[in-house]
């Protein structure tokens, strides 16, 4: 991988933060500019004013974007400086969101504009707009564009550039096709290779959203939206608002490409179908999918087939769209759903959640645990795609499942929103997963009316399930070290 190459030891961190910062608002002023652009082509003169702030936001940040990347350094970089360089990007292509969504006036507050920003730049829906209907079209553009800038973001840093920087480079399956033919060789090959599929897909989606009756805007963003498992809908009701099995259909397919590894297309694309067959997470995915279809379409609900696969995909996936309000559906249904989303995606894949490869292994762990209890001088090997997992790999998925769970209960607790256990739990979840979905008595939303409060938590809980938990702790200890270089220190023998 590249991340062999480029992290190595350094003294410090604060030289290579341009570089990212740099590309996150370069990122964020390109989403915002063709916001406004399509603005000022689709909005009427009532929101004119708005669209030309936007063009000048988008167009100053992609030049100080331009500007900051030029500032690299030729500084090697550590693991830890990796991470902060990931979460360096992100706060820069989030700052440019903000602005953005305060800018249109189309928001109540401040806080909402962050609220909204970083729900859409996390990939995870949730929203504050209760009609997304009337909100313009720039915004609505603006609301699926970071999620889909953010998704090839993830794909890149994850799996071409920096793989260190997410924390889960140890899951990435270790099969390698030879010479040219794998995924990611160099930088520069990374970057098209991952591109190329990911434009594929969008592509793909937007073909079959249109040929299934969708207009071209609806098409095009719903396409955006599904792709990069952001979930952002241009109706309250998501793409339940069409009431058409061919769009669910095309929906769900989408879906569930979006939340598998990359890599494993990429060997099927190259014919290595022996190594696909041999994908542990591949066949965990698949069987979750199944399993998880069978159960919603027959475990006590009135949700149709498309439905289903609509339900199942999109909580699988942690991309939050829905066709239907499968919250009204039995208690079996409603979990068998809420630990979909919590497992979540794939490894390589632009979806969220705690990933199929840490259940796996995790799942073989007690495996292994209940074969040593039944015969204690037997020693076992985990393996994974017929490969041995080293034990400081299964040391870091045990320290995530850890990480992970108190960051859940921690979101959950700090909350404060009007919705009873069961809803405030499903909403602690769609932050850390990024779904975006919360069951409210007997209704599936994705909007909120919360707190001051309530939107700080939440978006630093947005926050940590999009990053990965890792990269942000490490990057607030970072500054933390930073800040304190500043404060004074009281000499060796001073009176108390």
């Amino acid at each position: 991988m590249v991340a062999n190459e480029s992290v190595r030891r350094s003294a410090g961190t604060s030289h290579v933060l341009p570089l990212p910062f740099g590309v996150g608002l370069g990122t964020g002023g390109v989403c915002v500019t063709a916001s406004g652009v399509i603005g000022l082509l689709a909005d009427g003169d009532e929101f004119s004013q708005a669209r030309v702030s936007e063009l000048i936001l988008g167009i100053v940040a992609m030049l100080a974007g331009f500007a900051l990347a030029r500032l690299q350094s030729d500084q090697t970089i550590t693991r830890a400086a990796a991470m902060s360089m990931f979460v360096a990007g992100w706060v820069g292509m989030n700052a440019v969101a903000v602005a953005a969504f305060w800018l249109s006036g189309e928001l109540a507050s401040p806080l909402d504009a962050v609220f909204e920003a970083v729900s859409a730049s996390t990939t995870t829906g949730y929203t504050t707009v209760a009609d997304p209907e009337q909100l313009s079209y720039s915004l609505r553009f603006l609301r699926v564009s970071m999620p889909w800038a953010t998704g090839l973001g993830v794909l890149l840093v994850s799996m071409g550039v920096l793989p260190a920087a997410v924390a889960g480079a140890e899951l990435l399956p270790e099969r390698r096709l030879r010479g040219r033919r794998q995924l990611v060789t160099t930088v520069r090959e990374a970057i098209r290779n991952i591109l190329g599929l990911y434009l594929l897909l969008t592509c793909a989606l937007i073909i079959g959203y249109l040929g299934a009756g969708m207009g071209v805007f609806d098409g095009v963003t719903y396409a955006l939206s599904t792709a990069s498992t952001g979930g952002m809908a241009n109706h309250a009701d998501s793409i339940g608002h069409f009431d058409s099995t061919a769009i669910e259909w095309i929906a769900a397919a989408g879906m569930v490409a979006a939340g598998g590894n990359l890599l494993v297309v990429w060997w099927a694309i190259r014919g290595r179908l022996d190594s696909v067959w041999k994908s542990t997470e591949l066949r965990l995915y698949a069987s979750l999918l199944a399993l998880g279809f069978l159960a919603v379409r027959f475990g006590g609900s009135d949700l149709s087939s498309s439905d289903a696969a609509v339900a199942i995909s999109s909580m699988l996936s942690t991309t939050g769209l829905r066709s239907a309000n499968w919250a009204a559906s039995s208690e079996f249904v409603q979990a068998s759903l809420l630990v979909a989303g919590g497992i979540g995606a794939m490894s390589g894949s632009v979806g969220s959640g705690f990933r199929q490869a840490r259940v796996a292994r995790i799942a073989l762990e007690v495996r292994r645990s209940l074969q040593h209890l039944l015969s204690p001088n037997r020693q076992s090997i985990i393996r994974v795609d017929g490969v041995a997992v080293k034990e400081e790999s299964l040391a870091l998925t045990y320290g995530y499942l850890w990480m992970h769970a108190f960051t859940l209960a921690g979101v959950a607790t700090l909350l404060y929103i009007d919705l009873d256990i069961i809803g405030t739990l499903t909403f602690a979840l769609g932050l850390v997963s990024n779904i975006g979905v919360l069951v409210n008595g007997d209704e599936l939303q994705s909007y909120v009316d919360p707190s001051g409060w309530t939107e700080i938590v939440a978006s630093f809980g947005m926050l940590l399930g999009r990053l990965s938990i890792y990269p942000v702790l490490l990057t607030v200890a970072g500054v933390g070290r930073w800040l304190a270089r500043f404060r004074p220190h009281r000499a060796i023998g001073a009176d108390a």
